[in-house]
């Protein structure tokens, strides 16, 4: 059928809702495995938003930050002693200042909030995607939509602004993209109905060009991929669609991961859409989809775009999950009828697909995937759930290494949180990688389809704790963070008013767990980090040589000295220690914690060390994070010294012809 099916309406997700509640039997009780934290908000319920966390104000407590059904933006925040919404913006205000909508004009948020410093001015910016689908008969309304910008302006009181108001030409300022394409009813579903198209996935912000400040990036149903200066100015080149020529059909529900998978030093933006390139003569394949990768400057990185066997509803993450140093790239599919269904995709920076993917699971996998070292291998494994609102009927959870292989135990089917019976139900919702109780070993936190709470499952596959119910039901994945301060970590969930017992209005649920918030967090969120970039941290790796020489010219005195480098191959940072004993040598330091590199001064006593090579002996290298060794831990070096004549002459070398 040559006509783009319609993304379901907010309606459909109440349905399911109903139906989840339905089948989950009787309404859990609050959570008795963990002190509860409950956050009223004014508004409706959140359903596809995932919180985020950050600290606006600098007193150490990080505020949630969370998008409403109704379109209300909201920030929670804790003062030392109690939890309370702090700030709310209808954003259909801002929205309808620039497109004066008709009474029927409505709003809604099923995007997740990204937060950075866009302009380097020392204050957080809030980016959300607001409008959710086009209009929806069944609820009689429009949706007026696009990509918002807030600036924090101060906590005495809390106050953020729209930044970059809309300029009166429209070349600068917010909300972007004011485009009304995708309208309604059918047959002319690209037909314009006077409402700027929606869009309901969720925005990732970095810097595409090497200027210093961030873009913000994002895929529209207006069958477009955008990328804008933090002004509101287009990127050069962009936007991604047919019309430039870049053959993009149909946009989707993938949001944009941002990652360096070609080493230019800029990352590059890849996203799923619910179509194949397009030549613009034959007719389109609509059972396919299409993953690309772009270039800042809106060019293809060689090797992409790639088309796969069903639509991309899923967000792609990026991670080196077999050690080769470079991007992979992985994804979930779902829809469509073209050859094999249901796959995950991985596939190398340059677009060649790894050794023994995609696999196939048993329903659509529209969740994003999770990347993170669940089993202690020093790797990341792929983790993702598989069924989806709109497809229902799967109710797995998959585990795979680099190689395509199963992690033991998976996949397995998660057990819902207590009061539920033991059914199949769909894992839509991206999978969190955390050891929330710092027992050693990361957990995975799964949301099941409209379940009451979150599950957890050890990395064997067992589901461990039901005991994290949420009243009402969720629609979203949580989030692992300290968000108190207190060196423990907490899971935010975002759904319905738990306190007040209301089912149509938002609340919070914060659990305070007992561990400790230097445990390894190798998916904590929707898309790994509040930047939203989809891209997961190398683990830090120990870099050192395997050999120490020093060369000492007879006759020079008794000592002599020379460097080395301890290394972090990896990212973020760890802590490292060189023990040895051997006579008369001096490791200056001898520990440390390195980010990136640390000179280490080996210094030596020559006296009485026979002429030509000595062999003094081992020194090991030890690297350590949160006391678990790192990746490459320990090394062995053996240190040689030579005592002689070191001396050296370098003439020119003078060649003449004849």
């Amino acid at each position: 059928m040559n006509k783009i099916q319609r993304i379901p309406s907010a309606l459909t997700l109440v349905i399911f809702l109903v139906v989840g509640l339905s089948l989950s039997g009787r309404a859990p009780s609050a959570s008795a495995g963990a002190n509860l934290v409950q956050i009223p908000l004014n508004g409706a319920r959140i359903t596809e938003s995932s919180p985020a966390t950050a600290d606006f104000n600098g007193d150490g407590f990080k505020e949630i930050i969370v998008g409403g059904s109704d379109g209300i933006l909201h920030v929670a925040s804790f003062n030392g002693a109690t939890w309370s919404e702090v700030w709310s913006r209808q954003t259909n205000l801002d929205i309808s200042a620039a497109n004066p909508p008709t009474p029927t004009a409505d709003n809604d948020i099923r995007s997740s909030p990204a937060i950075a410093d866009l302009d380097n001015d020392g204050h957080l910016d809030i980016v959300i995607a607001v409008g959710g689908d086009v209009h929806d008969p069944d609820l009689g309304k429009h949706h007026n939509g696009g990509v918002l910008v807030y600036r924090y302006d101060g906590s005495a009181p809390w106050s953020f602004s729209l930044i970059e108001p809309l300029s009166a030409n429209g070349a600068r300022g917010w909300p972007q993209p004011r485009i009304d394409q995708v309208g309604w009813p059918p047959p002319g579903y690209g037909d314009q109905d006077g409402f700027w198209d929606g869009i309901v996935t969720t925005p990732a912000l970095g810097d595409l060009d090497g200027d210093g400040d961030l873009e913000i990036v994002v895929l529209g149903i207006d069958r477009r991929i955008h990328a804008w200066h933090h002004t509101g100015e287009v990127v050069a080149g962009w936007p991604i669609y047919r019309y430039n020529g870049d053959n993009l059909l149909r946009g989707g529900l993938s949001s944009p991961a941002l990652g360096d998978i070609d080493g230019d030093g800029l990352p590059e933006v890849i996203v799923g859409t619910m179509s194949p390139p397009w030549d613009g003569r034959n007719a389109p394949d609509y059972s396919k989809g299409t993953l690309w990768a772009i270039n800042g400057d809106s060019t293809n990185v060689p090797g992409f775009p790639i088309t796969t066997e069903q639509y991309i509803h899923s967000s792609p993450a990026l991670g080196d999950i077999d050690n080769d140093k470079q991007l992979e790239i992985v994804v979930g599919v779902g829809w469509g009828s073209s050859g094999r269904e249901n796959l995950v995709y991985a596939w190398n920076h340059d677009g060649t697909p790894l050794p023994n993917w995609p696999r196939e699971t048993a329903g659509a996998t529209s969740a994003p995937p999770a990347l993170g070292d669940i089993d202690g291998d020093g790797l990341p494994e792929v983790v993702i759930g598989c069924g989806s609102h709109y497809d229902p009927g799967c109710g797995y959870l998959y585990a795979w290494n680099a190689d395509g292989s199963s992690v033991s135990g998976f996949p397995t089917q998660p057990a819902r949180p207590d009061g539920s019976p033991e059914v199949q139900i769909d894992l839509p919702y991206t999978p969190i990688l955390a050891d929330y109780d710092s027992d050693g070993t990361t957990e995975i936190l799964v949301v099941h389809r409209a379940s009451w709470g979150f599950s957890v499952v050890e990395p064997n596959g067992v589901t461990s704790d039901r005991s994290h119910s949420m009243w009402g039901g969720l629609i979203t994945s949580v989030l692992v963070d300290d968000v108190d301060n207190d060196s423990k970590p907490e899971v935010v969930a975002a759904g319905a008013d738990v306190k007040n017992l209301n089912i149509n209005r938002g609340g919070i649920q914060i659990w305070n767990e007992h561990g400790s918030a230097t445990a390894a967090l190798p998916w904590p969120m929707f898309h790994y980090n509040v930047a939203r970039t989809g891209r997961c941290a190398s683990p830090p790796r120990l870099g050192f040589p395997g050999e120490i020489r020093l060369w000492h010219q007879a006759g020079s005195g008794d000592t002599e000295s020379t460097y080395a480098l301890v290394q972090n191959e990896g990212e973020g940072q760890f802590d490292w220690s060189i023990t040895h004993a051997i006579a008369g040598l001096q490791v200056l330091p001898s520990a440390g914690t390195v980010a990136s590199t640390t000179p280490v001064q080996f210094v030596v006593t020559t006296a009485g060390l026979a002429t030509g090579w000595n062999t003094l002996g081992t020194v090991t290298v030890t690297g350590t994070d949160g006391g678990k060794a790192i990746d490459g831990s320990p090394i062995t070096a053996v240190v040689y010294v030579y005592v002689g004549d070191v001396s050296r002459v370098y003439l020119p070398r003078v060649v003449r012809n004849g």
